[in-house]
């Protein structure tokens, strides 16, 4: 089973935002940024990384997938 690794903890103190980056134990070239609250800790990152990825599961079990249109 594959985990999803926290490498990184940024923040766009202009944009105020924050990302957590993650990357697949079992293939470190797949990445995932993650936006969680702006500010968030270090101590913090894990559950706003979760809380940021079951919400992004939930966005996307109602999203329908399709080709792009070729002109």
């Amino acid at each position: 089973m594959s985990r999803l690794i926290i490498t990184q903890l940024n923040h766009d103190l202009v944009n105020h935002k924050s990302y957590a980056k993650c990357v697949w134990s079992n293939d470190p070239e797949k990445h995932l940024n993650l936006e969680v609250p702006f500010g968030t800790s270090l101590d913090d990152a894990e559950a706003q990384a979760k809380s940021a990825l079951r919400a992004l599961t939930a966005d996307l079990e109602d999203t329908a997938l399709e080709p792009a249109q070729v002109a």
